[in-house]
Formats: structure tokens, C-alpha cells, sequence
């Protein structure tokens, strides 16, 4: 080598942009892919603390279903045994092909499964439904649906009902124009609320008004209101369409929805995010900061710091897929984005993100990708964690519960995290409800509940304590109910009538109650079908009468 050349390759390489060094606490840390036994395209989080993943094909032969048990994956750095991953199989039943399903909670922690995939050639949905039962681990078939649906969107409204529109029918394979909606009122039947051709994988938030709020994926937005069937136009966005893109309703309030990236039917994907505010007197949208990375196919996770964490997704829409490796987290305080750790495995088409319940994410699937790996954020690296010594495992709208906690920090906030079920970068059940913010470095807090069940559907919750610093205690499960657990014979309180009730019903540990009990008899929601001294502590709790 010449001395002129050296002198070239010297000056060439300090020209080079040098690569930072990564560290946990600014950029989080992943562990190694492991191995799964199907595409992860849908993926739920259980008030078990299991995670229910469900397909078929894209990669596994078959129709799959199977429960991950987060807690059996252990910290970066760890080598993770396949063999002692907590997996358990819960295959959907025979029949129905549950891929490219509709999903979301039920007030009671069941997951309601709307349509799926019929066939492909020609391409049709399926007008089956089923409830997946967390705590029975078992497929339960529910009435069908007045016609197929493939690629719909479930919505859990304020009442409890859950609400299914759009998808391709099982006739000719064109969009189903009707919005019904189920729920568990005795009745196992399907209600026609109004009919509205929509683009498939609707992008739906349940606003503070009542009113279900359209994203996307088209340019054009707008509201439903689920009461009489009536939509109202939005301002259409500034980008076009956005398609195989994340919509979330923006932390820390519940007023404002933004459109992270997608692609609009023709060029490369966007990297721009535009967000809508309802809180203004005339909704419009804006820009915000944009991505540092085009993403189409990606995900997006509401962290307990209210920040919004995307992962995953491909760069371009031609015939050799570019994977984007490098996760990317916004701070709705800031307006700014920040890259974080790579991921190792492209996850594009037919992948899945979702909120674990000690802080971590789960990043999975993909075609052709049989397998997960977790991400600890960097938040997990900056000091002591907030520890909930107590909280309630239910509590009820526009009262106050108590919970004790401990932090090393003297100002902490105290947020819900809706349990999410994702599919196709359409998250049907994400949301972060914010509490209260206290001067205070724990022992015992009393905590106001959410006033209205528009602001924060029924339902199993995430409950975290997060200190100044961003850092999440590991979380409570808690269920949102809309009137006191206990309540057997409804009659709107905790009583002596309740009490008869529970002494009837009682059947100790082993033996199930008489058919006559009323279905909602587990008031320590267990998931025990009996009555046993656990529900006589929570009629206890909530009891308003003098015995």
C-alpha cells in the first residue's frame, strides 16, 4: 500500500460518522429471538398474565392457538432454554380458521374473536365468533354473525358491549357494511346498529365523548356515535392514506389520536405522524415530529411513562422487503423521537408488540417468523422501581381506592393500562388512563377511579406507579367494574339480599354452586365457578349495609 493511499483510507475512515455505544439505560436491551410454535399474528394479554397467541399458516402449517408465560423468559443476557418456556397449547376449536380475526375484551376478561378467514380462493371471511375464557383456557362458541368478516375491528364500548364492523364477507368477498354488536346480556344474539361500507382494520379509539372515533386507515376521519348509528365527518388528515399503520390515543389524556407512519397505496412509506386534538373547538390535524425511519407493517406500545414505543415494520412497499430494526419511542411531553437497542429479527407483515405486565415488551412473529424476543426499556435501568405493597382487585367508577407503594422517588403518577390484543398494527383495547400524580413517596394513597367508563371501558387494567423518573413499578391487575362486585341480586348494592345469596351459592372448594346462582357469583374473580371464602371477603369489602 502506497503512502498516498494510506493517507486516503486514514482520512476516509475520521470522516465516517462513528457508531455511539449503546447502554441499557439510555437505549434498553433485548433478549435473543427463541423459538415459537407458530406466527404470533395475533396476540392478546390475559388478566392471567398469560399472553394468547393464535394464527395459521405464513410460515407454521396449521391452525395454531397457544398461552406464553411471559414470566418464564428470562432478563437480557440470560440463554433462554426452549424447553423451559411456559407454553401451553389452547388450539382453536375445529372448523374455524381464526387468522385475521377481530378481537377485544369483554368486561369479565374473556376475549370476544369476531370472523377470521373462510377461504382464500377466493378470498372470504367467516361469519363465526368465539370467546376465548382466560380463566378456563378454553374456546367457547358464541351466535354468528349476520355475515363473514376478514380484517374487521372490535370495539368495547362504555357499556360493555363489544361492537365489530368491516371485513370482507363470506359471499363475494366484498366489504360487509354492517356494525353489530354483542354483548353478554343473557342473550347470545348479534344486533344490527347501523351499516356503513368501511375500509377493512378500521383504526378505532372510544373518546371521552361516547363517540367512536375513525382514524383511518383512508384519508378521510370521522365519528360514530353507537346510540342511534349516526357518523359525523372529521377533518381528513394531511397524508393521504395510511395503511398498515399504528393509531393510539396519545398519552396522558384521551383527547388526542395519532397516526404513526403507513403507506398510501402507491411510492414508499411515510415516516410523518399527524395527530388530532379534540379538545380544540374546530379538530384538525397536524403534523408532529416525524420518525427517524419509513414504516409500514409496525407496531406501536403505550409504555407505563406514557410514551409511545414503535417497533418493527419495512421501509419500502417493492418486492425485496428492508426491515427497520431500530425501534424508535416518542415522548408526547417533548414532540421528539429517540432510537433505541436493534431488535435482531425482521418484524414486518404479521408481527405483534404488546405490553407486558413487569414493563417489558413483547416483539413476535411475523411471516416466516416462528419465534419472539422481549424488549427491556430503558427505563428498567434507571434506578429502583416503585414496588405496590396493596392495591384492590376491583374497583368501580367515580370513587377512590386505596393502595399502598413504595419509591425511592418523592413524586410518582398513578396510571391504568388497558390490556391490549393486537393484530396487523391495529391494537383493538390499548389505553392509558391517567389517576393521579403525588407528592409522595408512597406508604398509604387514597387514588380517585375514572368518572365515567367512556374515559376507561370495564374491564381488566394494568395498575402502575411510575416515579418522576420514568421508572414503572411491576403492575397490578385490576378490573374496572361498572357497578360493586358483590352485587348478586342487582339490585345496585352491596347488601343483606347479597349475603343470602352467597350462603345459598356457597360451595365451599370443591363442590359447584346450584344452577340457580347467578353467573356473576365469583366476586373475587378468581375464576373460580364456586363460592368460597375469597368472595365473602370481597362482599365484605363492599358491603354498605349493618349486618
Amino acid at each position: 500500500m502506497t503512502w498516498r493511499r494510506a493517507v486516503l483510507l486514514l482520512m476516509l475512515f475520521v470522516a465516517l460518522p462513528r457508531a455511539e455505544a449503546q447502554s441499557p439505560d439510555q437505549d434498553g436491551e433485548w433478549t435473543d429471538p427463541f423459538p415459537l410454535p407458530l406466527i404470533a399474528i395475533h396476540a392478546a394479554m390475559l388478566p392471567s398474565e398469560k399472553v394468547l397467541l393464535f394464527s395459521a399458516e405464513h410460515g407454521v402449517p396449521g391452525i395454531h392457538g397457544w398461552l406464553l408465560d411471559p414470566g418464564s423468559i428470562p432478563a437480557p443476557g440470560v440463554p433462554i432454554d426452549p424447553n423451559a418456556l411456559g407454553l401451553t397449547n389452547v388450539p382453536p376449536p375445529a372448523g374455524w380458521n381464526p387468522d385475521c380475526a377481530g378481537h377485544s375484551f369483554l368486561p369479565d376478561g374473556r376475549l370476544l374473536v369476531a370472523g377470521g378467514t373462510l377461504s382464500f380462493n377466493p378470498l372470504l371471511g367467516t361469519k363465526r365468533s368465539y370467546l376465548f375464557d382466560t380463566w378456563t383456557e378454553q374456546w367457547v362458541r358464541i351466535s354468528d354473525m349476520a355475515g363473514g368478516r376478514w380484517y374487521p375491528t372490535n370495539i368495547t364500548l362504555a357499556e360493555g358491549r363489544v361492537v365489530t364492523m368491516s371485513g370482507l364477507n363470506d359471499s363475494n368477498g366484498s366489504l360487509n357494511p354492517d356494525i353489530e354488536s354483542w354483548e353478554d346480556a343473557g342473550a347470545d344474539t348479534w344486533a344490527l346498529l347501523d351499516q356503513k361500507t368501511i375500509p377493512y382494520y378500521p383504526y378505532l379509539h372510544l373518546l371521552p365523548s361516547g363517540f367512536v372515533f375513525r382514524s383511518g386507515p383512508d384519508q378521510q376521519t370521522e365519528t360514530f356515535n353507537p346510540c342511534n348509528g349516526a357518523w359525523t365527518p372529521v377533518a381528513p388528515r394531511v397524508f393521504a392514506g395510511r395503511y398498515e399503520a399504528p393509531s393510539v390515543l396519545l398519552p396522558p389524556t384521551l383527547d388526542r389520536v395519532m397516526v404513526i407512519g403507513g403507506y398510501s397505496g402507491s411510492g414508499h412509506p411515510t415516516n410523518s405522524v399527524e395527530v388530532i386534538d379534540f379538545s380544540a373547538s374546530t379538530p384538525q390535524w397536524a403534523a408532529t415530529a416525524s420518525m427517524n425511519f419509513q414504516r409500514m407493517e409496525h407496531n406501536a406500545v403505550i409504555m407505563p411513562d406514557g410514551n409511545v414505543l414503535v417497533l418493527g415494520g419495512q421501509s419500502n412497499s417493492g418486492p425485496v422487503e428492508e426491515a427497520v430494526l431500530i425501534p424508535e419511542v416518542y415522548d408526547p411531553d417533548s414532540g421528539t423521537w429517540d432510537e433505541l437497542a436493534p431488535h435482531q429479527t425482521p418484524r414486518m407483515y404479521h408481527s405483534s408488540a404488546i405490553l407486558l405486565p413487569d414493563g417489558r415488551v413483547l416483539l413476535a412473529g411475523a411471516d416466516n417468523q416462528p419465534s419472539g424476543e422481549v424488549f427491556s426499556p430503558p427505563y428498567l435501568y434507571r434506578g429502583p422501581r416503585p414496588i405496590i405493597d396493596s392495591a384492590p382487585a376491583v374497583i368501580t367508577y367515580g370513587t377512590s381506592f386505596a393502595m399502598e407503594f413504595t419509591s425511592a422517588a418523592t413524586v410518582n403518577t398513578v396510571a391504568l393500562i388497558r390490556m391490549s390484543s393486537v393484530t396487523h398494527s391495529v391494537n383493538m383495547g390499548q389505553r392509558y388512563v391517567l389517576l393521579a400524580e403525588l407528592n409522595s413517596a408512597g406508604r398509604s394513597e387514597s387514588v380517585p377511579t375514572p368518572m365515567s367508563a367512556n374515559v376507561a371501558p370495564p374491564g381488566y387494567y394494568m395498575l402502575f406507579v411510575v416515579d418522576g423518573d420514568g421508572v414503572p413499578s411491576e403492575a397490578n391487575i385490576l378490573r374496572l367494574t361498572l357497578s360493586p362486585t358483590g352485587d348478586f341480586d342487582s339490585d345496585g348494592d352491596v347488601d343483606l339480599g347479597d349475603f343470602a345469596g352467597l350462603l345459598q351459592c356457597f360451595g365451599g372448594s370443591n363442590q359447584p354452586p346450584p344452577a340457580t346462582c347467578p353467573p356473576g357469583i365469583d366476586a373475587d374473580l378468581d375464576g373460580d365457578t364456586d363460592v368460597d371464602l375469597g368472595d365473602f371477603a370481597v362482599f365484605a369489602q363492599n358491603f354498605t349495609g349493618a349486618i
